[in-house]
């Protein structure tokens, strides 16, 4: 008699669960704005994540707003056939995201936060060809137009709009629209790098970890104890602001982990929702970004991006 033998991530788990979870919860952004919120009661990071819950309040506007853009039935079959993300940030951009971007900047000029209202207004004033160099900067980690104070104050608006639109495009998607790539390290639905990974709790997905993408909030499936970046499954450790802890279930195991990589020398955090039902992953990655200090001095470089946060150049020696 034959008998499979389970993954790491699917020990403990008897039904099918899903490789891909498209995003299809019409309130997304509104929740992440309560989430946010709610961080924002107290500690040094409040003024930031009151400024992201307003950031993400616009983007639910311009969520709802309207339908997702027809995809392309013969775009589909591409991708189906070649095992190819559908909706790849890498191919060329749809011009429809601006409509989203005007939304959001139209809501936050009149938030009533100073330096929202004048970044909003800053983004009004410019060009459409412009905004395409932001977010191709967005994309590449790179600064449009020389000057990094203005680039990380415009940047994170140009993701807003840019993962409004992938995630409503993405929500109009089947399952069977969206194909498992050769490698599970990129999102299956665009082809974005996570911004975290989360070991999940709801029936369907008890205790497997699923990486979050930055851009379309798309979730994938991948086995724990993996690194998200090179798929090494040796020499992973585990950082909290507790110090290195293991990968075991148990009481002690932080919420906010960080999952680093010795083969490759990067890192991703990775959450526990059972610890926190209501969390939402843009929202506590940025709440964490102390954590992301202590491992960035323990020698890791972060291997995938929050685009609502542009993190500061180094100088130049």
């Amino acid at each position: 008699m034959t008998q499979k033998i389970l993954q790491p991530g699917e020990i403990g788990q008897n039904e099918p669960f899903p490789s891909v979870v498209l995003p299809t919860d019409p309130q997304l952004f509104a929740n992440r704005a309560r989430r946010f919120e709610h961080l924002a009661r107290d500690g040094a990071l409040a003024p930031l994540l009151r400024a992201m819950s307003q950031i993400a309040h616009a983007q639910q506007q311009a969520h709802s707003s309207r339908q997702a853009e027809p995809v392309n039935d013969a775009l589909l079959t591409a991708s189906r056939e070649h095992a190819m993300p559908p909706l790849s940030f890498q191919a060329e951009r749809d011009p429809a995201w601006q409509k989203d971007l005007d939304v959001i900047l139209a809501a936050l000029s009149q938030c009533g936060e100073p330096v929202l209202e004048d970044a909003a207004r800053q983004l009004q004033a410019i060009d459409t060809d412009g905004r395409e160099a932001i977010a191709d900067a967005v994309f590449g980690g790179g600064i449009a137009g020389g000057d990094p104070e203005l680039h990380a104050v415009l940047s994170p608006l140009v993701g807003a709009a840019l993962q409004v639109w992938w995630t409503r495009q993405a929500g109009s998607l089947k399952a069977d629209d969206v194909p498992l790539a050769g490698t599970s390290t990129v999102c299956p639905c665009c082809g974005s790098r996570p911004v975290a990974s989360v070991i999940e709790m709801s029936p369907s997905q008890h205790s497997l970890r699923y990486l979050h993408c930055s851009l379309c909030s798309t979730q994938w499936h991948m086995v724990r104890v993996t690194c998200s970046a090179c798929e090494s499954t040796k020499d992973i450790a585990y950082y909290s602001l507790n110090g290195i802890e293991a990968n075991k279930p148990s009481t002690k195991v932080a919420f906010a982990r960080a999952e680093a990589c010795d083969n490759c020398h990067s890192y991703l955090k990775i959450f526990t929702r059972e610890k926190e039902p209501m969390m939402d992953v843009q929202a506590d990655d940025l709440a964490t970004l102390t954590l992301d200090m202590l491992v960035d001095e323990a020698g890791y470089l972060r291997s995938g991006p929050n685009l609502l946060f542009a993190p500061g150049v180094p100088d130049e020696e």
